[in-house]
């Protein structure tokens, strides 16, 4: 159980589906009989794929098996964390769940209405709101009530996690996260891991006029804590969380497709990729600390900032009609930053100028014991706790019912610098505008009638980045309208972002790439998204995006289209086909792709001047077969063709031209700088493949497996990475309050780069640890 509810995902998930299954046996026919009054739901959302997974694990599985993108992963984990009532849950909330349509969240609504509460969500499949599969398929992302939490028992659940490699001599990296649910609304909980390659604290060294860092060690955080009292009319928390409304273009922390009001916050990843153990260059010493072998050693665990302070919110206070929701929020959340996203604005006036003193100050390694004695320099490092963002913010809403609304939201920040006897701010490539405070205020509204929902939010940014240089705030806004109708779901939004919306709590609907930091800023576009259940067998998705910045006009686009099609009970293949450009204006064929590269001192690239015109295809073939129950496996192939010019941040990666280009000199508005570049450009090929095999042999017992091949440019082994990566899974349910889970991981690079020679380990080995409980 689980915060006074029992759990549905993890092993609870399968616990779910097994509780549910005679109620769902006998539900069959009746299902069956009221299958033309309520037609067989399309997915919804941008979910990539049907999500039917049991635990984290499983969606660890889908991320890094590229069948979901990190933004539809972040969501799911943080979704999974925090658990869904179908019984409390608001029209939001519900659509935030995978695999469900508007049409199937307002079927819940009425059928709750009517019913008068979900006391067993298998009473949906019995009324036909829901199909079977559906119903399962969410099952790891739901709460059920448990009457003795309503009562005021305690409930809970722990997890621990360690990542060992046994070449790092490291203490692993630990990760530990609680919560417990009394007195029927009281929940409480957090995280707080080991990390044994954090720096110590940041300080500015008046001597040598750069910051020092005492180098890596074990050291412990506990970036996640809370205290939530939450009833279905006002609550309250303390600690870590995250809050959002509208269209999420105003404010929004939470990664929900429709936020309304605060969540609680605890959410720690998993990484899977090993970090170099040693990041230091020569600086005052003759020579750098480092050996010319590229040691590495296991990754901390992940997990990102949201708010950490106080939200209250008053969802439902009655007016003559429909009634009024009101939210308060403050937070003093301290940030990491990578080391090149500072500046000192006393040596630099713009820093977005080459000019040296616009480059992020020194980080000296500095022995607390001799600190005058000579240091080398960290690179490549985030630098722990260097500001504090203070942010307060409210909304203010009016509720005709649950698809009419009219809402104001609004917030101001200002950022604290930690680091004593330095004048620091954000480089333009961090998400927080320079030069001081910042916020934006901004207004929405929705409305739904039957198979129709229309969405739209405006809101004007602040900041104190000076007007000359494309500051001091700007206006934004969004428009989607969403039309569900038996087994399809269509959305069509349009947006414009001005170039100068520095909005950092801005997650409205936008590409991908960013503008200084900023995802949704200095764009204008239009979307797409259709999701349908073909002849009771396909699945269809298809997504088109059209998209251009004001300050270019240079036209992009990203179009994919994935279909899988249930054969036979047992069979499932699917064919996914995506393509992108990043310049349809143009012919050329040279540029990147990825845009999430950042630019300066990372990627070589002076300022933002990040070469993006390429293009991309994708295509993938998958089949899914399951022979018998508890035997499942996959079978995936994906081939992609790109540009092989691209801008990568490790550095290890070099470019594919057989003329050497000074990036330092480089003026990618020069057409004949660009002539060059597309002679020498190339089209290149990649490979992915895996297979996975999941068997449940006896109930207690889990066994997962999975082997992968991936190949970057099949023309050249000695440029970009190939490799094999396999793994082992083993999870044993020792009694339903104690899960161990025990993982063991082969990684191996077979290409023949210079990187790959002096890379410590090859073949990688890892072992992951979980122990889980529940009470």
């Amino acid at each position: 159980m689980r915060g006074g509810f029992v759990l549905k995902g993890s092993g609870a998930g399968r616990r779910l589906r097994g509780a549910w299954s005679r109620t769902l046996r006998g539900a069959a026919l009746a299902g069956a009989l009221v299958a033309s009054a309520w037609p067989r739901p399309a997915a919804a959302v941008e979910y990539e794929v049907f999500i039917d997974v049991d635990d984290e694990e499983e969606l660890n599985e889908l991320l890094l098996t590229d069948q979901i993108s990190d933004t539809t992963y972040e969501t799911l984990v943080e979704l999974m964390r925090r658990g869904t009532d179908l019984d409390r849950a608001s029209r939001e909330d519900l659509y935030a769940l995978p695999n469900l349509t508007y049409e199937d969240v307002d079927r819940i609504l009425a059928y709750r209405q009517e019913a008068g509460r979900i006391a067993d969500p298998a009473d949906l499949v019995i009324a036909g709101v829901l199909t079977q599969r559906t119903l399962a398929s969410l099952a790891a992302f739901l709460v059920v009530p448990d009457l003795e939490a309503q009562r005021g028992a305690v409930h809970g659940q722990l997890r621990y996690r360690m990542t060992y490699v046994p070449t790092d001599p490291r203490v692993p990296p630990m990760a530990l996260q609680a919560r417990i649910k009394a007195l029927g609304n009281l929940t409480v909980g957090g995280a707080a891991l080991l990390d044994p390659q954090m720096l110590g604290p940041v300080r500015w060294d008046p001597n040598r006029g750069a910051l020092v860092a005492a180098g890596d060690g074990p050291r412990p955080r506990v970036p996640k804590l809370y205290a939530q009292w939450d009833t279905a009319r006002w609550g309250v928390i303390a600690g870590s969380y995250r809050i959002g409304f509208g269209q999420r273009l105003t404010f929004d922390d939470t990664r929900r497709y429709t936020p309304n009001g605060y969540v609680l916050d605890d959410a720690v990843v998993t990484r899977y990729d090993l970090t170099r153990l040693c990041r230091e260059s020569a600086g005052e010493l003759r020579e750098s600390p480092c050996d010319e072998e590229d040691q590495r050693g296991a990754p901390s665990f992940r997990w990102s900032p949201g708010l950490r302070g106080v939200a209250a919110g008053a969802k439902v206070l009655p007016l003559p009609v429909g009634w009024l929701q009101a939210y308060g929020f403050w937070s003093m959340q301290n940030h990491d930053l990578y080391q090149y996203r500072v500046y000192d604005p006393d040596r630099c006036a713009d820093p977005r100028s080459d000019d040296v003193e616009c480059s992020a100050p020194d980080v000296y390694n500095v022995n607390p014991d001799d600190p005058l004695a000579p240091a080398s320099r960290h690179v490549y490092r985030t630098l722990p706790n260097v500001v504090d963002v203070f942010t307060q913010g409210a909304n203010l809403s009016w509720f005709h019912d649950d698809r009419v609304h009219v809402g104001m939201t609004g917030y101001g920040s200002i950022p604290r610098w930690r680091v004593e006897g330095a004048d620091l701010d954000f480089q333009p490539a961090e998400r927080f505008p320079r030069g001081g405070s910042f916020g934006a205020v901004g207004a929405d509204f929705s409305w739904g009638h039957r198979w129709a929902d229309l969405f739209g939010e405006v809101s004007r940014s602040f900041d104190s980045v000076p007007q000359e240089q494309d500051g001091g705030g700007g206006f934004a806004g969004i428009v989607r309208h969403t039309a569900s109708w038996n087994d399809h779901e269509l959305e069509l939004s349009a947006r414009y972002y001005d170039p100068r919306y520095a909005n950092p709590y801005s997650r409205p609907i936008s590409a991908r790439d960013r503008h200084e930091g900023n995802q949704a800023r200095d764009e204008a576009g239009g979307r797409i998204r259709h999701t349908a259940r073909l002849a009771d067998r396909a699945n269809l998705r298809t997504f088109a995006d059209f998209w251009v910045r004001p300050s270019s006009l240079q036209p992009r686009t990203r179009i994919y289209t994935r279909a899988d099609v249930d054969v036979t009970p047992w069979w499932r293949p699917g064919l996914w086909l995506e393509y992108q450009n990043n310049d349809l204006g143009k012919p050329r064929f040279s540029g990147c792709i990825d845009q999430t590269a950042t630019p300066g001192p990372i990627t070589g690239f002076p300022g933002d001047a990040i070469l993006c015109g390429g293009q991309r295809v994708q295509m993938t073939a998958r089949s899914r077969f399951q022979p018998i129950k508890k035997l499942y496996f996959t079978l995936q192939y994906r081939h992609e063709w790109q540009n092989s010019l691209f801008v990568d941040t490790t550095f290890s990666r070099a470019n594919d031209f057989d003329d050497d280009i000074d990036f330092a000199t480089f003026d990618p508005l020069d057409e004949g700088d660009l002539a060059r570049i597309e002679a020498n450009n190339r089209l290149r090929q990649d490979i992915n493949a895996f297979l996975s095999i999941v068997a449940k042999p006896v109930d207690p017992l889990r066994l997962r497996a999975r082997v992968r091949w991936y190949w970057e440019d099949i023309a050249d082994n000695s440029r970009l990475e190939n490799s094999v990566w396999t793994y082992l899974e083993v999870q044993y349910k020792v009694r339903p309050w104690f899960v161990p889970m025990l993982r063991y991981d082969v990684y191996a690079y077979v290409d023949t780069r210079d990187s790959t020679a002096t890379r410590r380990p090859n073949p990688e080995h890892w072992i992951r640890l979980q122990l889980q409980s529940r009470f």
